[in-house]
């Protein structure tokens, strides 16, 4: 195609370029300018992640050919800070914690510009209509709309004079203070460098050929055409595989390229690397592949058929857990109201705005490096390491800045692909998954279908319940293993059952993929059992909080499993805080026509992998020759804010100043390991490691000033980065002057520590003689801690069209110790509209074996139109052996929410979804059951 010239300002500056007439904005912008602030999520106009403001007007730069931009004006998130002084949006992202992992900011802030720009004081409700083209999945959108308000403020002054100065953080005890994220500055300004926005010398760029079918044997791969074709590099098939041809984080299942068969579209089966994109993507289509389609089995209930085709040839019941306590007969006997109903969840899509990408490069000792965003650098590593049939000590994973992932980038995805082709050419690589790609590819949240009897005396004491969870968990087992243990565990809900039967089944099947999201199977069971209480406490007539107040678990009883909670367990006050908050408000006027509804719901989590796996994370604390201190530690941050954490952790034990505190995180050449960013485990695994080798440099510190000084060593304490005399309170040294001291005398300076999580233990079998007879010495311990939480949901329902309006969601969350307070507001506002799109509009859908879920748009995650007004609610309760008392938050702010609002449903119009996601055509349907027509 012929080239043309355009003429435009970009930033102020003005642009001539000779560009093809087709070519993106978005793409001139991020490949002939290098201005990367502005990202790709989807290039289909569905997330709002390329927005720029055009000629005054948000526009979305994916969808803006070159050929209309001749004449005109655009400015980026690069164009916004003026010599270094932050636009007034920029800064309150940054001060009212709207950055989490960052990918969608630039586009939100050029968005909301555009709104400040034509409109200087606008409402909530402009707010959210003017950013609605805008998605976030991490944040909730009640960060981001303060933000925009308090920017709206500041430039409505007076004495306006410009963008803002940076603030420093305030020095002092840092730890239960709101400090600003360390990522957040770069990511506000766009200079936060994902795998996408990495250029290197001479990479090539990558393709992958999937399955075209869900089950099929692979009779012959002939790639030769596509080899031959100008400009390709290599086209890898199962042939170049130079190791072990499996990957899987638990079960080693899965071929990192398909050799003799494909169990799901997602399968790889040729990759493709050449000199352009362009050029990979014509070489693609010339590989010819011969299949032969076989019967596929596309259900959890059909793959448990005894003539069921075989997903694997070990068979399709990939795994059965049990949990059994008490006398499940005698329980029923006894109660007086007994309560039986099926569930179902769907697939979920996990709806990162980033897609998967990374860039690979040959190293000088025969191994290769990759950067990528990724949960699990270490994990990542050792399978690398297997499949390329190298060492460990050859294969470097670097973890980047990731646009989102809750979960699904905790396994190998194009890992793989990145490393054998940086190896096979000799050259740097790179690869970007498009949205369709993604899609068909990466794991999802698993569907389930749950089957409840629950049993209860008149006056509301809990005493028998049954369940068994039957879970899709797709082609491969993923972290599937796992998942369906954890989700029988944890079907009971937070409360004391002397009586349980629990059975999980998890079922291979030729759908895509399922494995970890967050919240790893518990959001589904939450869901249920909520409902059922809900349900029962109605057939008794009992209040729902003295309801769950009464069987409400405490210190001294045990979970299902029999594990007897030993501290920290803030559920009763989540439950009070709830009640309290609810009863102070007066409540909203539902529109005419619509119905008022309030909904309660409590979950809990439990804290680290935990049954029976090992459990430890590594740090490494060090003074620097500018006296400042560097961390290194495994944990990944994928936007929750743990790098933050780390250094307030630091920061408060070593008495230093928390701006000066570096830290780096997930690099296997430079860091501990870490373990995997699941689990809410890293504030309280990684932060104990932290916490304890920060205790042992400062101690060393002590001892070396002291010893130079003449002083016992516990007349030294170090405060805002100085070493003082406790008794006089004279500044002995700087850290600066320490650094230099400790070098004269050849002194590392340095402290590491390995924490290693308290021993647990596997899921057991039956306990005979029931509970009473367990003592503690006993009873089974298997996980370190357990978060807990309790949401009311406020809702107004249409009874003509069954559209629900989730107006309000109170949402109090026992986190043992909150390290940052603002982080922790953050994870409970994102996880509640998460949970919001699992109870009413989100499914993946899969019909035989293909996705129907093929865009962005269709996976309907909430915009900032539906996000309710969230009143989080922070609950301490100390865990004792959390690093000062904290413990997880993450995955438990998303569990309670999906029960509560189909609850506040129920309370509404008197109908009860069993079957999510609560559309409105579900509900209108059984609204009409309900009237008899």
């Amino acid at each position: 195609m012929e080239e043309i010239t355009v003429n435009l300002l970009v930033n102020g500056s003005r642009i001539t370029a000779r560009v093809p007439p087709d070519l993106t904005l978005l793409t001139f912008l991020r490949e002939h300018l290098r201005l990367t602030g502005t990202k790709n999520g989807c290039a289909q106009g569905h997330c709002g992640a390329c927005t720029v403001i055009l000629d005054g007007e948000a526009t979305h730069s994916c969808l803006i050919k070159m050929s209309r931009m001749h004449g005109r004006a655009v400015q980026t998130i690069e164009g916004l800070a003026q010599g270094g002084r932050l636009h007034p949006l920029q800064q309150a992202f940054v001060d009212l914690g709207a950055v989490q992992c960052g990918f969608c900011t630039p586009g939100m802030i050029m968005a909301a510009k555009a709104l400040l720009d034509r409109q200087p004081s606008p409402s909530t409700e402009e707010i959210k209509r003017a950013i609605a083209r805008n998605l976030c999945r991490c944040t909730g959108y009640s960060k981001i709309i303060q933000s925009i308000k308090a920017a709206a403020e500041i430039l409505n002054r007076e004495d306006y004079a410009g963008p803002v100065r940076l603030r420093r953080t305030p020095t002092g005890h840092v730890v239960g203070i709101s400090v600003a994220r360390k990522d957040a500055l770069p990511k506000v300004m766009g200079e936060a460098k994902y795998a996408d926005d990495i250029h290197l010398e001479g990479m090539l760029h990558g393709k992958v050929l999937w399955s075209a079918y869900p089950h099929a044997e692979i009779l012959d791969v002939d790639a030769s055409e596509a080899e031959r074709t100008a400009g390709v590099r290599a086209v890898l098939t199962a042939r170049d595989v130079p190791g072990v041809n499996k990957i899987g984080m638990l079960i080693r299942d899965q071929p990192a390229i398909a050799d003799k068969k494909v169990r799901f579209i997602g399968d790889p089966v040729a990759v493709v690397f050449a000199d352009d994109l362009k050029t990979a993507e014509v070489a693609l289509e010339k590989i010819k592949v011969t299949y032969k389609e076989l019967e596929g089995v596309f259900s959890a209930e059909r793959a448990s058929e005894p003539e069921a085709p075989l997903v694997h040839e070990s068979g399709n019941l990939m795994k059965h857990c049990t949990v059994e306590r008490g006398n499940i007969a005698e329980g029923f006997a006894q109660s007086d109201v007994i309560i039986e109903q099926s569930y179902s969840t769907p697939f979920v899509e996990h709806a990162y705005l980033e897609t998967e990408a990374g860039v690979a490069a040959p190293t000088a000792d025969g191994g290769v490096a990759i950067w990528i965003g990724t949960q699990s650098p270490f994990s990542d590593r050792d399978q690398l390491a297997d499949a390329l049939g190298l060492t460990k000590d050859k294969v470097r994973v670097v973890q980047l800045p990731m646009g989102g992932a809750f979960g699904a980038k905790e396994e190998i995805s194009i890992h793989f692909f990145l490393a054998l082709g940086a190896l096979r050419t000799g050259r740097a690589v790179k690869m970007v998954l498009t949205r369709q790609e993604s899609l068909r590819m990466h794991p999802k949240r698993h569907r389930f279908k749950m089957y409840y009897k629950i049993g209860a005396t008149k006056d509301g004491q809990l005493l028998a319940i049954q369940a068994k969870i039957i879970a899709d968990t797709g082609a491969y087992a993923s972290l599937g293993y796992d998942v369906i243990e954890q989700a029988t565990v944890f079907a009971t809900g937070p409360y004391y059952w002397p009586n349980v039967r629990l059975d999980g089944y998890s079922y291979y099947t030729n759908n895509i993929v399922a494995g970890a999201m967050r919240g790893f199977g518990v959001p589904q069971v939450t869901f249920a059992v909520e409902s059922q209480l809900d349900a029962l406490a109605r057939a008794l007539g009992i209040d729902p909080f003295a309801f769950r107040e009464r069987n409400a678990l405490a210190v001294g009883l045990p979970i299902s499993t029999g594990q007897v909670l030993e501290g920290s367990v803030g559920m009763k006050e989540t439950l009070a805080r709830v009640k309290s908050t609810l009863q102070s408000m007066p409540l909203p006027t539902p529109r005419p026509g619509w119905k008022l509804g309030i909904g309660l719901a409590s979950g809990f989590k439990n804290v680290g992998l935990g049954l029976g796996n090992e459990d430890k994370a590594g740090a490494i604390v060090e003074l620097l020759s500018d006296g400042h201190f560097r961390i290194r530690v495994g944990c990944a941050d994928m936007g929750q804010g743990s790098a933050t954490i780390m250094g307030q952790i630091a920061a408060e034990v070593l008495g230093a100043g928390f701006e000066t505190i570096e830290v780096i995180t997930g690099d296997t050449h430079l860091t501990p390991e870490g373990g995997p960013t699941t689990a809410s485990r890293q504030s309280y695994f990684s932060g104990n490691a932290v916490l304890r080798a920060s205790q042992t440099l400062r101690e060393r510190i002590s001892a070396l000033v002291a010893a130079e000084c003449g002083l016992h060593q516990d007349q030294v304490i170090i405060q805002n980065n100085a070493i003082k005399d406790t008794q006089s309170g004279r500044v002995l040294l700087s850290t600066t002057d320490l650094a230099a001291l400790a070098a004269s005398k050849g002194i590392l300076l340095s402290a590491e520590h390995c924490f290693v999580g308290r021993q647990t233990r596997g899921l057991c079998g039956p306990a005979e003689g029931g509970l009473d007879r367990l003592n503690k010495e006993e009873a089974p311990y298997n996980y370190v801690a357990f978060s807990f939480a309790t949401q009311a949901a406020i809702v107004e329902v249409d009874e003509d069209s069954g559209e629900v309006n989730v107006l309000k969601m109170i949402a109090a969350h026992d986190v043992g110790k909150a390290l940052n307070p603002l982080n922790v507001e953050g994870q409970i506002d994102g996880g509640c509209v998460m949970g919001l799109g699992f109870a009413l509009y989100e499914e993946f859908k899969i019909e035989k074996g293909f996705n129907l879920t093929n865009t962005l748009a269709k996976c309907r995650i909430p915009t900032s139109l539906q996000a309710p007004e969230i009143i989080p609610i922070i609950v301490e309760d100390k865990e004792p052996s959390g690093p000062f008392g904290a413990k997880g938050t993450a995955e438990m702010a998303a569990l309670p929410t999906a029960g509560a609002i189909a609850n506040a449903i129920y309370d509404a119009v008197g109908v009860r979804l069993t079957d999510l996601p609560a559309t409105k055509d579900k509900i209108r349907q059984a609204l009409r059951a309900r009237r008899g027509y």
